[in-house]
């Protein structure tokens, strides 16, 4: 936990809360030397060895009979079907 002034908070304020939100650090905030506050993790994170491979794979945020999964895999299912298509490549013209 580190322990900063209302100054350096008015500076660095993008920096800690990255740091708190992804690399869950805490920081007391003081003012003249006295605590005022603390900037903690919304949510802590549960640490697991598997992440989900595609947006598909997330559990526990929706109902498994939610809706976005009906259309999720009529995506899929569309995508599978159409030839996939490089946005880099740019097409000839002819004369």
């Amino acid at each position: 936990m580190q322990n900063v002034s209302v100054a350096e908070t008015r500076q660095h304020l993008a920096e800690m809360l990255g740091k708190v939100a992804y690399g869950g650090e805490t920081f007391i905030i003081s003012k003249k030397g006295r605590p005022m506050a603390r900037l903690v993790p919304l949510l802590q994170r549960k640490t697991s060895d598997k992440k989900p491979a595609t947006l598909g794979d997330i559990r526990g945020w929706l109902d498994d009979d939610d809706p976005f999964f009906k259309h999720l895999e009529m995506i899929r299912e569309e995508s599978r079907r159409e030839k996939p298509v490089n946005p880099f490549h740019r097409k000839k013209h002819s004369k």
